[in-house]
């Protein structure tokens, strides 16, 4: 079998969707070839006994600037979450909020035990800068650790292990704040711009949402690609040639393909419980006493569709990789801030993820070659790991693609 094409994409992942759609728009013969069943790469939904669960915790920020340019989510069905996030030990209760949706929360706020006045206001004044600064801006200079960033900026070591390491864990995957204050600080300014949310029909939506903007390209799913070259791609079932080659897919996979460096992952467990239907649960849920979760949230509580009738869906997740052993005291942990029984509280599942977020130590760097051996590659490894890292990668990479094209043409 021999297909031609201008480029062939190797990964139906956000990278390789959006490097096809920007290349299918330049009016270029485009071929995504991937060993999957379905688009999306890391990011998969499901049905289970009548739940949309995710494979991973999973949400979306409408924020992303380059999640905006696809042109996908005009007719977007997103719910979005509260922007409030209320710690609780079971007992106790602090909601922290943006005082600019009601200035009320800059009260309920100042009454976090962890959290004094002085550590608000340099919060505060982070969260106003990054706001109004540009990507340029705020990666510009040094790069160090996130937990020595805000050292730096005078919050206390009590705010920070109270306040801020546990509502930015769960983003992170890092307990320890050990990852780059750069990405971190993008990370931060998107959720001043945005509030994340779900699809009724989970994750999976927004690559499916790519994949059908696609006019032209070709989808080609169940081939598994066993090499790469710079014009040519060789699945299990055949040979694709192309006047240019884009590996799109995760770390590890693309260093099998084209050699290019893996950064490590880090990994995610998420619980799946299902709930009485729940009311006044739009808010993100941090434990205070175990602090074995880095969060726990009700996604039915804004997308009814993703539970059955009279059940509500939360999805509790914790960094690393864990198994049944940890059930038991998870069910207690979400009966506790959910103000259930124990028996109230049943697993649909339990999801490791081992690959959930590729590693970024620092410095960040934002530029790296998205050529290897004269294979173009994308990734959010390239970038940042998240929806508008992996969108940025894939858009580069087809410009590259376009570049090269150009000057064969020429």
């Amino acid at each position: 079998m021999s297909d031609d094409a201008d480029v062939l994409v190797v990964g139906a992942g956000l990278a390789g969707l959006r490097a096809a759609q920007v290349l299918d728009a330049a009016g270029q013969r485009v071929i995504i070839v991937d060993g999957a069943d379905r688009v999306g790469g890391r990011l998969s939904s499901r049905r289970v006994e009548g739940f949309v669960l995710d494979r991973g915790f999973q949400l979306i920020n409408p924020a992303y600037p380059e999640l905006a340019a696809t042109g996908v989510m005009s007719d977007f069905d997103l719910r979005s979450f509260s922007s409030v996030v209320r710690f609780s030990d079971g007992t106790s209760s602090y909601e922290l909020g943006d005082p600019r949706v009601d200035p009320r929360r800059l009260i309920t706020s100042l009454r976090h035990p962890d959290l004094s006045v002085s550590d608000a206001l340099k919060i505060g004044l982070t969260l106003a800068v990054l706001r109004y600064s540009s990507a340029a801006q705020i990666v510009r200079g040094g790069d160090i650790s996130t937990r020595d960033a805000l050292r730096r900026r005078g919050v206390s070591s009590r705010a920070i292990d109270g306040v801020l390491a546990p509502f930015l864990r769960g983003t992170l995957l890092d307990d320890e704040l050990a990852t780059s204050w750069h990405y971190s600080a993008l990370v931060l300014k998107s959720f001043t711009r945005g509030r994340p949310g779900t699809h009724p029909a989970g994750i999976v939506a927004l690559p499916e949402a790519l994949a059908t903007s696609l006019a032209h390209a070709s989808v080609r799913l169940g081939e598994r690609v066993l090499n790469v070259g710079a014009t040519g791609v060789e699945t299990d079932q055949g040979r694709y040639d192309a006047r240019a080659v884009i590996v799109a897919t995760d770390a590890t996979s693309a260093h099998r393909l084209t050699g290019v460096r893996d950064p490590g992952w880090r990994a995610q467990s998420t619980w799946w419980w299902s709930l009485p239907e729940q009311h006044d649960t739009v808010q993100l849920r941090i434990d205070t006493r175990r602090k074995f979760l880095s969060s726990a949230l009700d996604v039915s509580s804004v997308a009814r569709e993703r539970a059955p009738r009279g059940c509500s869906l939360i999805g509790a997740c914790a960094n690393g990789e864990f198994d049944v052993t940890c059930d038991e005291g998870v069910r207690e942990d979400v009966a506790r801030l959910y103000g259930v029984t124990t028996s109230d509280v049943r697993l649909i599942e339990r999801d490791t993820v081992t690959h959930a977020l590729p590693v970024v130590r620092p410095p960040l760097n934002l530029h790296q070659s998205q050529v290897h051996d004269d294979v173009i590659v994308a990734g959010d490894y390239l970038q940042t790991p998240s929806i508008q890292g992996a969108l940025v990668s894939g858009r580069r990479a087809a410009r590259i693609a376009l570049a090269r094209l150009n000057r064969s043409v020429g």
